[in-house]
Protein backbone atom coordinates (compact mmCIF):
# COMPACT_ATOMS: atom_id res chain seq x y z
CA UNK A 1 0.00 0.00 0.00
CA UNK A 2 1.36 3.58 -0.94
CA UNK A 3 2.81 5.88 1.97
CA UNK A 4 1.00 8.96 1.86
CA UNK A 5 4.15 11.61 1.53
CA UNK A 6 7.21 10.59 -0.74
CA UNK A 7 9.24 12.70 2.43
CA UNK A 8 8.94 14.25 5.22
CA UNK A 9 10.93 16.34 6.41
CA UNK A 10 11.94 17.15 10.50
CA UNK A 11 13.28 20.45 11.19
CA UNK A 12 12.29 22.22 7.98
CA UNK A 13 12.21 25.53 9.45
CA UNK A 14 16.01 26.04 10.13
CA UNK A 15 18.65 27.67 8.22
CA UNK A 16 19.92 24.95 6.55
CA UNK A 17 16.84 22.75 5.68
CA UNK A 18 15.09 25.87 4.37
CA UNK A 19 18.30 25.90 1.52
CA UNK A 20 17.43 22.37 0.93
CA UNK A 21 13.35 23.22 0.47
CA UNK A 22 14.84 25.58 -1.89
CA UNK A 23 16.95 23.39 -4.13
CA UNK A 24 14.37 20.65 -4.00
CA UNK A 25 12.00 23.11 -5.65
CA UNK A 26 14.71 24.36 -8.04
CA UNK A 27 14.68 20.31 -8.59
CA UNK A 28 10.69 20.24 -9.26
CA UNK A 29 10.72 17.72 -6.11
CA UNK A 30 8.05 18.97 -3.92
CA UNK A 31 5.02 17.69 -4.47
CA UNK A 32 3.63 14.85 -1.25
CA UNK A 33 6.26 16.52 0.42
CA UNK A 34 5.24 17.67 4.31
CA UNK A 35 7.85 19.80 6.02
CA UNK A 36 7.70 19.95 9.65
CA UNK A 37 9.11 21.88 12.68
CA UNK A 38 8.15 22.26 16.00
CA UNK A 39 7.81 26.03 16.13
CA UNK A 40 7.97 27.59 12.95
CA UNK A 41 8.61 31.57 11.99
CA UNK A 42 5.82 32.94 9.97
CA UNK A 43 8.46 33.56 7.18
CA UNK A 44 9.82 30.11 7.19
CA UNK A 45 6.28 28.36 7.20
CA UNK A 46 5.59 30.41 3.99
CA UNK A 47 8.41 30.46 2.05
CA UNK A 48 8.13 26.47 2.58
CA UNK A 49 4.35 26.47 1.29
CA UNK A 50 5.25 29.11 -1.40
CA UNK A 51 7.48 26.60 -2.88
CA UNK A 52 4.87 24.19 -3.02
CA UNK A 53 5.25 21.96 0.28
CA UNK A 54 2.24 20.82 2.60
CA UNK A 55 3.47 22.10 5.99
CA UNK A 56 2.39 21.22 9.73
CA UNK A 57 4.09 22.31 13.05
CA UNK A 58 5.03 19.73 15.37
CA UNK A 59 7.25 18.11 17.60
CA UNK A 60 8.28 14.97 15.94
CA UNK A 61 10.73 14.15 18.59
CA UNK A 62 7.61 14.65 21.77
CA UNK A 63 7.23 11.04 22.26
CA UNK A 64 7.92 7.74 20.16
CA UNK A 65 4.25 7.38 19.18
CA UNK A 66 3.40 10.39 17.50
CA UNK A 67 6.83 9.81 15.65
CA UNK A 68 6.10 6.02 14.66
CA UNK A 69 2.91 7.29 13.27
CA UNK A 70 4.65 10.25 11.27
CA UNK A 71 7.42 7.73 9.93
CA UNK A 72 4.37 4.72 8.93
CA UNK A 73 3.22 6.92 6.63
CA UNK A 74 6.11 7.88 4.95
CA UNK A 75 8.59 6.50 2.20
CA UNK A 76 11.54 8.93 3.16
CA UNK A 77 12.58 10.53 6.67
CA UNK A 78 14.52 13.61 6.12
CA UNK A 79 16.43 14.72 9.37
CA UNK A 80 17.40 18.08 9.47
CA UNK A 81 17.01 18.45 13.34
CA UNK A 82 20.02 18.26 15.08
CA UNK A 83 22.89 17.78 17.04
CA UNK A 84 22.89 14.70 15.75
CA UNK A 85 24.90 13.42 18.97
CA UNK A 86 21.15 13.34 20.74
CA UNK A 87 18.24 13.29 17.48
CA UNK A 88 20.38 10.65 15.49
CA UNK A 89 20.10 7.70 16.67
CA UNK A 90 16.34 8.05 18.13
CA UNK A 91 15.22 9.06 14.86
CA UNK A 92 17.09 6.30 12.58
CA UNK A 93 15.98 3.42 14.98
CA UNK A 94 12.19 4.72 14.69
CA UNK A 95 12.90 4.68 10.74
CA UNK A 96 14.36 1.46 10.53
CA UNK A 97 11.25 -0.04 13.00
CA UNK A 98 9.02 1.29 10.33
CA UNK A 99 10.14 0.51 7.13
CA UNK A 100 11.43 4.10 6.67
CA UNK A 101 14.12 4.99 4.63
CA UNK A 102 16.25 7.60 6.27
CA UNK A 103 19.00 10.81 5.48
CA UNK A 104 20.16 13.55 7.39
CA UNK A 105 23.06 15.69 7.12
CA UNK A 106 24.70 14.59 10.36
CA UNK A 107 28.08 16.22 11.00
CA UNK A 108 29.26 14.91 14.58
CA UNK A 109 31.99 11.88 14.36
CA UNK A 110 30.85 10.52 17.84
CA UNK A 111 27.30 9.36 16.79
CA UNK A 112 28.80 8.18 13.30
CA UNK A 113 30.21 4.96 14.64
CA UNK A 114 26.58 4.08 16.54
CA UNK A 115 24.53 5.00 13.26
CA UNK A 116 26.75 2.65 11.56
CA UNK A 117 25.78 0.24 13.91
CA UNK A 118 22.24 -0.14 12.97
CA UNK A 119 23.79 -1.79 9.34
CA UNK A 120 22.37 -4.81 9.75
CA UNK A 121 19.14 -3.93 11.57
CA UNK A 122 18.15 -1.18 8.05
CA UNK A 123 19.23 -4.05 6.27
CA UNK A 124 16.91 -6.59 6.86
CA UNK A 125 14.06 -4.20 7.10
CA UNK A 126 14.54 -3.17 3.60
CA UNK A 127 16.16 1.03 4.35
CA UNK A 128 18.12 2.87 2.90
CA UNK A 129 19.83 4.99 5.65
CA UNK A 130 21.72 8.10 3.96
CA UNK A 131 23.94 9.59 6.76
CA UNK A 132 25.72 13.17 6.41
CA UNK A 133 24.62 14.60 3.51
CA UNK A 134 25.29 18.22 3.63
CA UNK A 135 28.54 19.89 2.95
CA UNK A 136 31.28 18.49 4.64
CA UNK A 137 30.48 15.59 5.49
CA UNK A 138 28.57 14.63 1.89
CA UNK A 139 30.00 16.79 -1.01
CA UNK A 140 33.74 15.72 0.66
CA UNK A 141 32.91 12.52 0.81
CA UNK A 142 31.88 12.27 -2.68
CA UNK A 143 34.48 14.60 -4.19
CA UNK A 144 37.28 12.04 -2.50
CA UNK A 145 35.67 9.13 -3.95
CA UNK A 146 35.66 10.47 -7.31
CA UNK A 147 39.48 11.38 -6.55
CA UNK A 148 40.28 7.46 -5.42
CA UNK A 149 38.03 5.92 -8.34
CA UNK A 150 40.84 8.04 -11.09
CA UNK A 151 44.00 7.46 -8.86
CA UNK A 152 43.25 4.24 -7.23
CA UNK A 153 44.27 3.34 -3.38
CA UNK A 154 45.85 6.31 -1.77
CA UNK A 155 47.52 6.77 1.68
CA UNK A 156 46.10 9.95 3.15
CA UNK A 157 43.17 12.43 2.71
CA UNK A 158 43.10 15.54 4.68
CA UNK A 159 40.24 17.88 4.45
CA UNK A 160 40.55 21.74 5.56
CA UNK A 161 37.43 24.26 6.13
CA UNK A 162 37.02 26.99 7.29
CA UNK A 163 33.78 29.40 8.19
CA UNK A 164 33.11 33.03 8.59
CA UNK A 165 32.48 34.21 12.14
CA UNK A 166 29.16 35.33 10.51
CA UNK A 167 27.74 32.25 9.66
CA UNK A 168 27.64 30.64 12.95
CA UNK A 169 24.19 30.36 13.88
CA UNK A 170 23.26 29.32 17.39
CA UNK A 171 23.28 25.37 16.40
CA UNK A 172 26.40 25.72 14.51
CA UNK A 173 28.18 26.86 17.52
CA UNK A 174 26.96 24.28 19.58
CA UNK A 175 28.29 21.74 16.78
CA UNK A 176 31.93 23.50 16.13
CA UNK A 177 32.48 23.02 19.84
CA UNK A 178 31.51 19.96 19.86
CA UNK A 179 34.03 18.94 17.22
CA UNK A 180 36.74 20.11 19.64
CA UNK A 181 35.65 16.40 21.43
CA UNK A 182 38.47 14.76 19.47
CA UNK A 183 37.15 10.86 18.64
CA UNK A 184 38.73 8.12 18.19
CA UNK A 185 38.52 5.56 15.25
CA UNK A 186 37.36 2.99 17.90
CA UNK A 187 34.66 6.09 18.78
CA UNK A 188 36.31 6.87 22.19
CA UNK A 189 35.75 10.41 22.57
CA UNK A 190 37.78 12.62 24.70
CA UNK A 191 37.51 16.58 26.45
CA UNK A 192 38.30 19.49 24.79
CA UNK A 193 42.15 19.87 24.94
CA UNK A 194 43.91 22.69 26.01
CA UNK A 195 45.30 25.52 24.32
CA UNK A 196 48.72 24.06 24.09
CA UNK A 197 47.48 20.96 23.35
CA UNK A 198 46.06 21.04 19.86
CA UNK A 199 47.38 20.52 16.37
CA UNK A 200 47.72 23.55 14.10
CA UNK A 201 47.56 23.92 10.95
CA UNK A 202 47.44 27.02 8.01
CA UNK A 203 46.27 27.24 4.96
CA UNK A 204 45.59 29.02 2.34
CA UNK A 205 42.25 29.15 0.54
CA UNK A 206 41.35 30.68 -2.69
CA UNK A 207 40.12 34.03 -2.95
CA UNK A 208 38.86 35.94 -1.32
CA UNK A 209 39.31 33.48 2.01
CA UNK A 210 43.07 33.73 1.94
CA UNK A 211 45.35 31.97 4.75
CA UNK A 212 43.89 30.69 7.57
CA UNK A 213 44.66 28.99 10.86
CA UNK A 214 43.22 25.68 11.66
CA UNK A 215 42.79 23.08 14.11
CA UNK A 216 42.30 19.13 14.24
CA UNK A 217 38.77 18.45 14.99
CA UNK A 218 36.30 15.62 15.28
CA UNK A 219 34.43 14.68 12.05
CA UNK A 220 32.55 12.09 10.14
CA UNK A 221 35.15 11.79 7.11
CA UNK A 222 38.02 11.07 9.43
CA UNK A 223 35.82 7.72 10.42
CA UNK A 224 34.23 6.56 7.21
CA UNK A 225 36.64 7.58 4.51
CA UNK A 226 39.20 4.45 4.97
CA UNK A 227 36.30 1.98 5.82
CA UNK A 228 34.36 3.07 2.65
CA UNK A 229 37.30 3.61 0.86
CA UNK A 230 40.89 2.73 0.02
CA UNK A 231 42.41 5.34 1.77
CA UNK A 232 44.88 4.19 4.84
CA UNK A 233 44.39 7.41 6.79
CA UNK A 234 41.81 10.89 6.82
CA UNK A 235 42.30 14.09 8.74
CA UNK A 236 40.15 17.02 9.15
CA UNK A 237 41.29 20.30 10.39
CA UNK A 238 38.94 22.88 10.42
CA UNK A 239 38.40 26.67 11.80
CA UNK A 240 36.75 30.27 12.10
CA UNK A 241 37.90 33.38 10.98
CA UNK A 242 38.81 35.35 11.93
CA UNK A 243 41.21 33.66 14.35
CA UNK A 244 40.40 35.69 16.85
CA UNK A 245 36.90 34.26 16.29
CA UNK A 246 38.78 30.44 16.48
CA UNK A 247 40.33 31.28 20.00
CA UNK A 248 37.24 32.73 21.55
CA UNK A 249 35.50 29.60 20.30
CA UNK A 250 37.90 27.52 21.76
CA UNK A 251 37.83 29.01 24.70
CA UNK A 252 34.24 28.92 25.31
CA UNK A 253 33.89 25.43 24.14
CA UNK A 254 37.11 24.75 26.89
CA UNK A 255 35.19 26.41 29.58
CA UNK A 256 31.79 24.80 28.96
CA UNK A 257 32.86 21.17 27.31
CA UNK A 258 30.03 19.20 27.89
CA UNK A 259 31.58 15.99 28.85
CA UNK A 260 33.12 17.90 31.88
CA UNK A 261 30.20 20.15 33.01
CA UNK A 262 27.37 17.85 31.65
CA UNK A 263 26.13 20.42 29.75
CA UNK A 264 25.65 22.94 32.70
CA UNK A 265 26.95 26.07 31.10
CA UNK A 266 26.40 25.10 27.07
CA UNK A 267 23.38 27.47 27.02
CA UNK A 268 25.59 30.47 29.09
CA UNK A 269 28.68 30.00 26.69
CA UNK A 270 26.67 29.98 23.31
CA UNK A 271 24.54 33.24 24.32
CA UNK A 272 28.01 34.50 25.16
CA UNK A 273 29.67 33.70 21.66
CA UNK A 274 26.59 34.82 20.05
CA UNK A 275 26.89 38.33 21.78
CA UNK A 276 30.20 38.44 20.42
CA UNK A 277 29.29 37.60 17.21
CA UNK A 278 26.96 40.19 16.52
CA UNK A 279 29.74 43.13 18.24
CA UNK A 280 31.09 42.47 15.24
CA UNK A 281 28.47 42.79 12.95
CA UNK A 282 30.06 45.16 11.14
CA UNK A 283 33.23 43.62 10.53
CA UNK A 284 34.23 42.52 6.70
CA UNK A 285 33.35 39.67 6.11
CA UNK A 286 36.13 37.24 4.89
CA UNK A 287 33.75 33.82 3.65
CA UNK A 288 34.26 29.99 3.71
CA UNK A 289 36.75 27.88 2.16
CA UNK A 290 37.34 24.41 1.79
CA UNK A 291 40.46 22.18 0.68
CA UNK A 292 40.54 18.50 -0.01
CA UNK A 293 43.83 16.79 -0.47
CA UNK A 294 43.87 13.10 -1.69
CA UNK A 295 47.37 11.85 -2.46
CA UNK A 296 50.34 9.72 -1.45
CA UNK A 297 53.25 11.17 0.15
CA UNK A 298 52.14 14.63 -1.42
CA UNK A 299 51.29 13.20 -4.93
CA UNK A 300 47.46 13.12 -6.30
CA UNK A 301 44.73 15.53 -6.62
CA UNK A 302 43.83 18.78 -4.40
CA UNK A 303 39.86 20.53 -5.20
CA UNK A 304 39.86 23.96 -3.53
CA UNK A 305 37.02 26.56 -3.51
CA UNK A 306 36.52 29.98 -1.65
CA UNK A 307 33.70 31.70 -1.47
CA UNK A 308 32.01 34.74 0.40
CA UNK A 309 28.81 32.64 0.87
CA UNK A 310 27.29 31.59 3.47
CA UNK A 311 26.89 27.80 5.03
CA UNK A 312 23.05 27.37 4.50
CA UNK A 313 22.89 26.57 0.71
CA UNK A 314 26.88 24.66 0.80
CA UNK A 315 24.49 22.19 3.14
CA UNK A 316 21.43 22.16 2.19
CA UNK A 317 21.88 21.76 -1.76
CA UNK A 318 23.67 18.69 -1.89
CA UNK A 319 21.46 17.32 0.86
CA UNK A 320 18.35 17.76 -1.53
CA UNK A 321 20.20 16.15 -4.38
CA UNK A 322 20.35 13.15 -1.64
CA UNK A 323 16.91 13.51 -1.36
CA UNK A 324 16.02 13.16 -4.83
CA UNK A 325 18.24 10.62 -5.35
CA UNK A 326 16.60 8.40 -3.16
CA UNK A 327 13.53 9.38 -4.19
CA UNK A 328 14.28 8.30 -7.84
CA UNK A 329 15.67 4.87 -5.89
CA UNK A 330 18.86 6.18 -7.65
CA UNK A 331 20.58 4.92 -4.04
CA UNK A 332 18.91 1.25 -3.93
CA UNK A 333 21.75 -0.28 -1.51
CA UNK A 334 20.05 -1.43 2.10
CA UNK A 335 21.22 -0.42 5.09
CA UNK A 336 22.93 2.74 7.15
CA UNK A 337 25.94 4.20 5.21
CA UNK A 338 28.01 7.44 4.45
CA UNK A 339 28.10 9.67 1.43
CA UNK A 340 30.69 7.44 0.01
CA UNK A 341 28.76 5.01 -1.82
CA UNK A 342 26.70 7.76 -3.58
CA UNK A 343 28.06 7.66 -7.33
CA UNK A 344 29.74 11.03 -8.04
CA UNK A 345 28.18 10.79 -11.99
CA UNK A 346 24.46 10.99 -10.02
CA UNK A 347 25.31 13.38 -7.31
CA UNK A 348 26.65 15.75 -10.26
CA UNK A 349 23.74 15.07 -12.98
CA UNK A 350 21.36 16.07 -10.28
CA UNK A 351 23.10 18.97 -8.75
CA UNK A 352 23.22 20.84 -12.28
CA UNK A 353 19.49 20.77 -11.58
CA UNK A 354 19.11 22.27 -7.97
CA UNK A 355 22.42 24.42 -7.43
CA UNK A 356 22.59 27.90 -8.02
CA UNK A 357 25.45 27.81 -10.12
CA UNK A 358 29.12 29.31 -9.56
CA UNK A 359 30.38 27.27 -7.27
CA UNK A 360 33.69 28.12 -7.54
CA UNK A 361 35.37 24.49 -6.80
CA UNK A 362 38.43 24.08 -8.69
CA UNK A 363 40.73 21.06 -8.74
CA UNK A 364 44.37 20.85 -9.41
CA UNK A 365 47.03 17.75 -9.75
CA UNK A 366 48.62 17.93 -6.45
CA UNK A 367 52.73 17.26 -6.44
CA UNK A 368 55.05 17.74 -3.39
CA UNK A 369 51.98 18.69 -1.67
CA UNK A 370 51.71 21.87 -3.51
CA UNK A 371 48.58 22.41 -5.83
CA UNK A 372 49.66 21.78 -9.80
CA UNK A 373 48.24 21.84 -12.97
CA UNK A 374 44.41 22.53 -13.43
CA UNK A 375 41.67 19.76 -14.08
CA UNK A 376 38.40 19.43 -15.09
CA UNK A 377 36.34 17.73 -12.41
CA UNK A 378 34.01 16.44 -15.18
CA UNK A 379 37.14 14.33 -16.10
CA UNK A 380 36.92 12.33 -12.81
CA UNK A 381 33.20 11.71 -14.05
CA UNK A 382 33.75 9.51 -17.37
Amino acid sequence: MARKWKAVIIGAGGSQAQAMLRALARGGATQDCLALDRAWRPEAQTAAQSMGFATQQMDALADSAQLDTLLSQTDLVVNMAGPYYRTGTAILDRAIANGTNYLDISDDADVTIPMLTRNGAAEAAGVSALIGMGSSPGTTNILIRAAVDRLGPVEDVDIYWTVDLADMTNAAVRHFWHCFNLVDPDGTTHDVAGWDALEFREMDFPAPVGLQRLVRLAHPEPITVPQYLPVKRASNFGGLNPEEALVTGWCLAHIADERRTKGALTDAAVDLFLHYRDQRAAAPRIGSGLIIDVHTKGNGLRFASGSDGGMDDSTGIPAAVGVILMMQDRISQRGVFPPEIVSPKDFFSILRDVSLGGGGLTLSSLKDGQAGERLRIRDLLV
